[in-house]
């Protein structure tokens, strides 16, 4: 096992700095950040005074030693749009993207798993039928199209007198709870990727059901409710758990569209803000967290899958 461990974590190390390079690549040598400021295009000496101030006058190379070395003592640089630590700006959006793939993942695990298991159960019958096809088609919606819709056919809506869903684009002066803000994207991300979580569910619970263990608990007297929920649910639901702790990790760092679709104050709407200002130091440093909780959230569910599971590490 301690193989495996150091394997699994030098391989994560590894993507995360060749992903790190390619981010600084893309980033900052597509552009100059400081032609303009506001509506004034700045002079060429204006703009060598600040890219010396910020370090871009120096080789890629170094900058991007610099910015890994950096990256372990946390620091994420300056805000070119408003003097602000990065750090600061990304502690405040990711506790959102957080709370949003949470609730969506928790969304897509509770109902899928719940439609799968009631779709094996009665495998070949009108209500498997009916399940399988409404979660394919539904995921089948491209996630925008699903999240425009469901902005435009919700937004501003009350329910019992609340403004459950606040109006979008957001009004000036008018606040808004996190519950207001989370609901609708979390629908969307949640839905949206639901058929993976119902068609997985499905098949590892028929799976499990024809099992030997499972007609040996039925020869004992098992009440069907047990042979269900107590013996075969609890090893089919495995491989959906090792696909929510993925799923988990993509949702955290690729919910841009969404966000930027109900103006969700997380990280992908912050990203897609920093485009708009080409403002390099935030660019890259939600898109270097993104991969890196992304491939942290893998390599945890290898282990896992390995620890449950010995002859993953033997093939390792």
């Amino acid at each position: 096992m301690g193989k495996f461990l150091v394997h699994r974590m030098a391989h994560a190390l590894l993507v995360i700095l060749v992903t790190t390079f390619g981010a600084l690549v893309a980033v900052t040598e597509l552009g100059d950040p400081f032609r303009m400021i506001g509506p004034r295009v700045q002079t060429p000496e204006a703009r060598a005074m600040l890219n010396e101030t910020f370090g871009l006058d120096e080789p890629l190379f170094v900058r991007y030693l610099v910015y890994v070395g950096n990256l372990f003592s946390g620091d994420l640089g300056i805000d070119f749009e408003r003097r602000r630590p990065v750090f600061d700006l990304l502690a405040t959006a990711a506790p959102n993207t957080f709370r949003l793939a949470a609730t969506a993942l928790l969304i897509q695990f509770v109902v899928g798993v719940t439609l799968g298991i009631v779709a094996a159960r009665r495998r070949h019958s009108f209500a498997d039928l009916v399940i399988t096809f409404a979660a394919v088609t539904i995921t089948s919606l491209p996630l925008f199209v699903l999240g425009v819709w469901l902005r435009d056919a919700f937004s501003g809506r009350s329910v019992l007198g609340w403004t459950a869903f606040p109006l979008i684009p957001r009004s000036l002066g008018i606040e808004t709870t996190w519950l207001q803000e989370l609901i609708l994207p979390a629908l969307a991300l949640g839905v949206g990727a639901l058929a993976f979580t119902v068609l997985l569910a499905r098949g590892s619970m028929i799976e499990v059901m024809d099992a030997d263990y499972i007609r040996t608990a039925r020869a004992k007297g098992l009440t069907e409710r047990k042979v269900v929920f107590k013996h075969a649910a609890r090893n089919a639901l495995i491989p959906v758990a090792e696909l929510s702790a993925v799923q988990l990790g993509a949702l955290m760092g690729g919910t841009i569209m969404v966000e930027a679709i109900f103006q969700y104050p997380g990280l992908g709407y912050l990203f897609v803000r920093s485009m708009g200002e080409n403002n390099h130091p935030v660019m890259l440093a939600v898109t270097v967290y993104s991969v890196a909780l992304f491939v942290v959230v893998l390599m945890l569910a290898d282990i896992l899958t390995a620890w449950l599971d010995p002859r993953i590490r033997i093939l390792d």
